[in-house]
């Protein structure tokens, strides 16, 4: 594009300039000559290694489950095949395809001759209320913003007609529970707080694991084997420090002094683990990826509407929530998780990921639409008056640029200082109340307190759950600081909770996603898959970084957003190491 603007003109120049001075810089050589030398260096090896290690292959835990499963697993699908016949005739069958017959090569085939001219069959009604149904315009718009025109070459080269009923089958069944599922997490994290039950974080957690072993056992069928099982899960999709991890999380009821809350809390930490599993294992086509982050952009648009309408209608000042010294008549806004930092918390760690779908938009106009909606809970997330959830997402933002666009860093930071005239007063002002109010200084007296506990509890913790923390924490408290509920801190709190083996396996745990996303990142030939790669890698870095000033997972939705991030970044350096 060209224009006449001088002023225009002088910064273009002098952009130009400050890139040619970056591109020749001694910082971008040496990013330059790690990222050439990755693969030869022995400690860069040892971090982005990809060495398959098969713990699982061969294992006592794979035996038990074989012994138990062959038979099963042939009863199971005998039981699909039964419901299966006696669905094939039946009343609703015929309802549903007569409004959504099946749009599939093999079925046009069948309601078609073999000049394409249609059968005598084929039914004038129900194709018109098909074809009303499609091209209307509400299914237009959906179509456009979800929908990408990629063909499947898998289904183009299988051989025979009954293979090709076969395939389209398992895809439609695979699609359609991956789409329900995307719309569960999304929904359920858009529900207000007011509504909310952790036991539907159980209930989804047993109910999509069933559903999607049955949906996979059924599919393979009988070429059911132990390799099969050892393919589809094992410790290469799941790191043995989440299982060990797990592991000492559990040993903490026991060992704690928790009682049936640390249970309470463990079942809830477990189904977000579960979660998290489900998406590593069984997400593993891009346009999956790209599916989940636009229905997520929805979600977050959704719930950022719903904080400015709470917000309109006035939100009540509460001093929990705001030192009203430092900051008198700070109204923090909030949405459907019930607390400002718990809502900066969600926007934060799913942010990135809405970047990478408007980055990597083909279409001019959706990207348009999408960068509206990053603007929409941009202000929603800066409302909420986070310090914590500043910082966190601009290290996220900061590792997406160095990831993607390393040339862009110096333009980034120019920018950056040139917006902050532009930064609303509020927002500065709370900003440079970090560790000024009140809010702060209870922080380091909690965890004044916390390092004396962890002095008698640190091998093997006190229990999970807030009760066991108020039982335990009182008699190490500061007395000012003695109403806490947890450390303010995730780490502290994971160390307090479940002791030091907990500890060691989930930072463990955290340097595997690092070093798989990074590997994936580098191996990737894909650009838009590697974008997508590097927008996991923000997120779990705001979870980090939000997670020295907060316990994250205080909040089980917070929780389920975490385990869904680190799910989807196991699942892409999966996808990136087969492709």
């Amino acid at each position: 594009m060209q224009t006449d603007s001088v002023i225009i003109k002088k910064i273009a120049a002098f952009l130009a300039w400050l890139n040619f001075y970056f591109e020749h810089s001694l910082i971008f050589r040496g990013f330059l000559v790690v990222k050439k030398f990755a693969g030869e260096s022995k400690i860069l090896r040892a971090f982005i290694s990809t060495r398959n290690r098969d713990y699982w292959q061969g294992s006592i835990i794979l035996r038990i489950i074989m012994f138990g499963a062959r038979k099963k697993i042939f009863f199971i699908a005998k039981i699909f095949n039964f419901f299966s016949r006696l669905n094939e005739n039946s009343l609703n069958k015929k309802i549903f395809l007569f409004f959504f017959p099946p749009q599939s090569e093999f079925s046009r085939r069948s309601l078609s001759g073999q000049d394409g001219s249609p059968k005598l069959g084929a039914h004038p009604v129900r194709n018109f209320f098909s074809h009303t149904i499609s091209t209307c315009f509400p299914a237009k718009i959906l179509r456009w913003f979800f929908c990408e025109n990629v063909t499947n070459p898998t289904a183009q080269t299988l051989a025979n007609e009954n293979e090709q009923k076969i395939f389209a089958h398992a895809i439609s069944a695979q699609k359609f529970l991956k789409i329900a599922y995307m719309v569960f997490i999304s929904g359920a994290l858009t529900i207000p707080a007011p509504l909310w039950n952790n036991k539907i974080l159980l209930l989804s957690a047993v109910f999509f694991a069933a559903i999607f072993s049955a949906e996979w056992f059924f599919r393979i069928g009988k070429n059911f084997s132990a390799e099969k099982i050892s393919e589809k899960i094992s410790f290469e999709k799941i790191s043995p420090a989440l299982v060990f991890f797990v592991f000492f999380c559990a040993l903490s009821i026991v060992t704690g002094y928790g009682g049936g809350d640390s249970l309470r809390v463990f079942i809830i930490f477990f189904a977000c683990v579960v979660h998290s599993v489900l998406i590593t294992i069984f997400f593993d086509e891009k346009d999956d990826f790209r599916l989940f982050f636009l229905i997520l952009a929805c979600a977050l648009a959704a719930v950022s509407v719903f904080g400015f309408y709470q917000f309109a209608a006035g939100i009540e000042i509460r001093e929990e929530l705001v030192d009203l010294g430092t900051s008198p008549g700070l109204s923090r806004l909030y949405s459907t998780m019930g607390n400002p930092n718990n809502d900066a918390m969600f926007w934060a760690m799913v942010l990135p990921f809405l970047i990478a779908v408007c980055v990597t938009a083909k279409c001019d106009k959706k990207r348009l639409v999408l960068a509206i909606l990053i603007l929409i809970v941009l202000a929603a997330f800066a409302m909420t008056y986070s310090r914590a959830g500043y910082v966190a997402f601009m290290a996220g933002v900061a590792i997406f640029v160095l990831m993607t666009a390393p040339r862009l860093v110096p333009v980034a930071m120019l920018v950056l200082i040139l917006a902050v005239p532009f930064i609303p007063a509020g927002i500065i002002e709370r900003l440079f109340t970090l560790g000024q109010d009140t809010s702060s200084k209870y922080r380091f007296l909690i965890w004044e307190g916390v390092g004396r506990m962890l002095e008698d509890f640190w091998v093997s913790g006190i229990g999970m759950g807030p009760a066991a923390f108020i039982r335990i924490y009182r008699g190490y408290a500061h007395p000012l600081a003695e109403r806490a509920m947890h450390s303010h801190n995730t780490f502290l709190d994971i160390l307090s909770h479940s002791g030091i083996g907990a500890f060691l396996a989930f930072i463990a745990y955290l340097f595997r996603l690092y070093r798989r996303g990074i590997s994936a990142f580098f191996s990737c030939a894909e650009k838009e898959f590697k974008i997508f790669i590097a927008a996991g890698i923000s997120a779990v870095t705001v979870f980090i970084v939000f997670g020295v000033g907060e316990y994250v997972w205080f909040y089980p939705r917070v929780m389920l957003v975490f385990w869904v991030v680190a799910g989807l970044v196991s699942a892409m350096a999966e996808r990136a190491k087969n492709a």
